[in-house]
């Protein structure tokens, strides 16, 4: 047997070797594991089974847990804080953004100026006028007790009230020509005291608040009645006066004063108070009687906690009509509330320096001198700055002053050559 074929008969016996031969080349790829591969691996094998059963240090776990509880603290109260700032930002701009919101459109009817009106604009203070009206079933009309400008002055963080004379010979309209200034309110009411006050005074006053004898006693009982100041016997007599009258009135029993001097009294002594006017110098004690009382109310309402504020509301609300909606009377009052003083400053217009008494028809008056002058008193009393008068309101003072030299064609209402 030559070579050859022993060659080809011991691969035949041996078929494994070819075999062998071509499983080690697919095994090139995928290699198979041998025992000493296996045991090589089973420690990363065992070590991978038991690491999420060895527990860590508990100190350092602690650790760990603790300073992720205090940055997610930290940021809650990150948060918080932002919230509250831009909660502040937010109710900022709506309480105080829109104070002269009211200041657009037509305003003819509120017999505001078109001067007046853009002045008001630029600043963050409103201004409501208050009615003191007599309310009483025997009383022919309502003319006005009391006629004051009650400003929120949010840019001097200030509560203001001026009272306006009763008396003041000023222009209403073309049907009632020149008049007294309270004979506004009997003629037309709020709408018409309104539009009176603004053409004269220049004012923006777009609301109102009425209150008659009821509302007053009220609102002083309210907030543990207000101290006054009786100076003479002859005042304490005309006090006592029209104490009677108002007892029969309201329906109330309050005892007469029995001395002089400084003394708390009680809602209806208080509105006999404010009333007299025919001690010392007239309307014009009587208008500072009015705001004592006045500021003293509004002083301790704001002191008051939230449930007597809205006791002191509900106690005065079905005496009292007004021009202001419920969230105008939060937003306002909110403010008032949040103001770092509760101090009330007060002045009287005409003021001292700018008045004069005078007969016009017979009638006894309150005449401004001049009527531009006093705006521009008015204006620095409310604003703080100074303010030039419109053209309307500047005939209006030409006009009075001319009357008070008897050469005034107004006083004729049919006069068909009037400007207003």
């Amino acid at each position: 047997m030559n070579n050859r074929k022993k060659s080809v008969i011991e691969n035949k016996r041996n078929p494994s070797s070819k075999k062998l031969s071509n499983k080690n080349l697919r095994q090139d790829t995928h290699p198979v594991k041998t025992v000493k591969s296996e045991m090589r691996s089973q420690p990363n094998s065992r070590k991978e089974k038991t690491k999420p059963v060895i527990l860590p240090d508990p100190l350092p776990r602690k650790k760990k847990k603790s300073g992720g509880f205090m940055k997610k603290f930290l940021r809650t109260i990150l948060l918080i804080i932002i919230f509250l700032m831009a909660a502040g930002f937010a109710v900022n701009a709506f309480f105080l953004g829109n104070v002269t919101s009211d200041l657009k459109g037509n305003l003819s009817k509120y017999g505001i100026s078109d001067e007046a009106a853009s002045f008001a604009k630029q600043h963050k203070i409103v201004n409501v006028a208050v009615f003191g009206v007599d309310g009483r079933d025997d009383v022919d009309g309502d003319r006005t007790d009391t006629i004051m400008v009650a400003t929120a002055d949010y840019e001097h963080s200030k509560v203001k009230v001026a009272s306006l004379m009763r008396d003041t010979y000023i222009y209403i309209d073309k049907k009632y020509g020149y008049d007294k200034l309270n004979a506004a309110y009997a003629y037309g009411g709020a709408d018409l005291a309104l539009q009176t006050i603004n053409q004269n005074f220049d004012t923006t006053i777009t609301d109102y608040v009425t209150i008659d004898f009821s509302a007053m006693v009220s609102m002083v009982n309210a907030v543990g009645g207000v101290t006054i100041d009786i100076e003479t016997a002859e005042e304490l007599d005309w006090v006592n006066e029209y104490l009677v009258d108002v007892n029969e009135k309201v329906a109330t029993g309050s005892p007469f004063l029995e001395e002089t001097g400084s003394q708390i009294v009680d809602g209806s002594q208080a509105l006999a108070y404010c009333r007299v006017r025919y001690v010392g110098d007239g309307d014009f004690d009587r208008t500072l009687r009015q705001r004592v009382v006045f500021e003293q109310v509004l002083s301790k309402a704001l002191d008051l906690n939230l449930q007597e504020q809205y006791n002191l509301v509900m106690a005065t609300l079905p005496y009292v009509e007004t021009s202001l909606s419920t969230l105008e009377i939060i937003k306002y009052g909110a403010n008032l509330a949040l103001m770092p003083s509760k101090d009330i400053e007060q002045s009287r217009f005409p003021t001292d320096e700018l008045i004069s008494l005078d007969m016009l028809d017979g009638v006894s008056y309150v005449i401004p001198n001049t009527l531009v002058k006093n705006i521009e008193a008015l204006y620095q009393f409310i604003y703080e700055t100074t303010y030039t008068p419109s053209d309307t309101a500047t005939d209006i003072s030409d006009e009075i002053k001319n009357a008070v030299n008897g050469s005034s064609y107004y006083n004729d209402s049919s006069d068909e050559n009037s400007k207003y």
